[in-house]
């Protein structure tokens, strides 16, 4: 980890963080606190997994990663991916709702 990224982060971020932080510094807070995860409490970090919805399959694939910080940025890298799917639909479904929405009013 860069010096940038303080180790005091080694918690989960925050729902509005998920929204604030840049991609860089979300990942690097993820990076820290999986990388904890994976050597103090597996079973939190596999419930936290289900969680987000992340693809068991994926994340599978992610613990054959090399060493534990190539594992966690993986790992991070999914949480991630797996949230801004979310947000798309979200998005996507709003939009139709909203038009949907319109045509009934006109």
């Amino acid at each position: 980890m860069s010096d940038e990224y303080p180790l005091q982060s080694s918690r989960e971020p925050l729902a509005r963080e998920y929204e604030t932080l840049t991609r860089e510094e979300l990942k690097a807070r993820l990076q820290v606190f999986i990388a904890g995860l994976l050597e103090q409490d597996f079973q939190k970090l596999c419930n936290l997994m289900y969680r987000h919805d992340v693809k068991e399959e994926k994340f599978q694939l992610a613990l054959r990663q090399g060493d534990v910080n190539r594992q966690a940025a993986e790992i991070a890298e999914l949480v991630i991916e797996r949230e801004l799917q979310k947000v798309e639909t979200r998005r996507a479904y709003r939009t139709q709702k909203e038009k949907k929405q319109r045509r009934i009013e006109e």
